[in-house]
């Protein structure tokens, strides 16, 4: 398998609030593991591309924790000036590619925060979308639904186009923005919808094509970064045209509206976005005592059931006749939460931004 990981790590983990800041987002966390969620990630492509062909794409505000995970590593970074969601982060490094003379080997995009269980059954499942993507194919990995999640895109599925390696590849016939409880109820019950991973495969030539088509006033700002990289005005030329950038997702911005035929090959091997401190408990749930309460960091409970506890202060935590809550413990903050509203969490940041509380963002 030869291709490019392209590993997105520019998010700002606001859903992991208080653990996560604008300093050190989620992905710099390690929440699951000993490593860091974007360190999992690159070492789950380090078998299948050498490391010069991992670019990782991060903001600049976290410059020293993206050449911390690079250390010695050859790792290509691209730092965005700000984030403008996915469209312009995938496209900055399809230009580079393109620049530097790669125009149809495909290009892996791949959230630098998301969890995988089979590791071995994923690089299978890359392979195939390798494949289809040097066709010209635009690929992405469909999860197969387990749940009625309101938290996720869906795709539709289409027709069957191709069976490999006993895989059946799917046309997708749509892109589905997260739905309310009843249509995600249907979507789950009637089986022709994947949960939208947000992991892609395609070549460079294929994805500029289709932003120069769908997305033309990026795609200009897009060939003047290119003109200018490696070149002395190139932070300058970056800067201005991520101030002309709209904040953009691939998904909204290109795949719903492109009338290139897009593939999805199903993703059974252990998949979640981590998108929440509840999701992040159900992952870690077999850590837990006999009452389901998980304790991260210093803690005691008593008489309390299905709690998480994430402390990361000296303090010690105690809990005493409580059900279904998260309590997260940093040196500045404590949340304490109804678990199944850990969602909530991101409406949260917005009125603590509102009212200027920005030291503890």
């Amino acid at each position: 398998m030869e291709m490019y990981p392209i590993i997105m790590a520019g998010g700002a983990g606001t859903r992991f609030w208080p653990a996560s800041r604008s300093n050190i987002p989620k992905q710099f966390l390690n929440i699951i593991g000993s490593k860091t969620m974007i360190e999992q990630t690159i070492q789950r492509v380090s078998s299948v591309a050498e490391e010069e062909k991992v670019i990782i794409v991060g903001n600049e505000a976290h410059h020293g924790l993206l050449k911390k995970i690079s250390g010695k590593k050859r790792f290509i970074i691209l730092e965005e000036p700000f984030g403008r969601n996915t469209a312009p982060c995938i496209g900055l490094a399809a230009v580079y590619l393109r620049r530097h003379g790669v125009v149809d080997e495909p290009m892996a995009v791949l959230p630098a925060d998301h969890f995988i269980s089979d590791e071995k059954r994923f690089l299978s499942i890359l392979s195939i979308g390798e494949n289809l993507a040097r066709k010209g194919s635009i690929v992405t990995i469909g999860i197969p639904p387990t749940r009625p999640e309101t938290g996720y895109g869906y795709l539709r599925k289409g027709a069957v186009e191709d069976e490999i390696e006993g895989v059946e590849v799917y046309k997708i016939e749509g892109f589905v923005e997260k739905p309310g409880e009843e249509d995600a109820l249907r979507y789950v019950k009637s089986r022709d919808y994947f949960w939208n991973s947000g992991i892609f495969i395609f070549t460079p030539e294929t994805i500029l094509r289709e932003m120069q088509l769908h997305l033309p006033g990026v795609y200009e700002g897009l060939l003047k970064i290119e003109q200018r990289l490696g070149e002395k005005n190139y932070r300058d030329v970056l800067r201005s045209a991520y101030q002309e950038f709209p904040s953009v997702s691939i998904d909204y911005g290109v795949m719903e509206k492109t009338d290139h035929p897009v593939f999805a090959v199903p993703g059974d091997f252990g998949w979640s976005d981590v998108g929440s401190w509840e999701s992040l408990y159900g992952l870690r749930k077999k850590e837990s005592d006999d009452s389901e309460n998980l304790i991260h960091g210093k803690g005691m409970l008593f008489d309390t059931g299905s709690c998480f506890v994430f402390n990361k202060a000296e303090q010690i935590v105690v809990g005493v006749g409580l059900e279904d809550l998260v309590i997260i413990n940093t040196d500045d903050v404590i949340l304490v939460a109804d678990i199944k509203r850990s969602q909530d969490i991101k409406k949260i940041i917005e009125e603590i931004r509102q009212k200027g509380l920005n030291s503890i963002l």
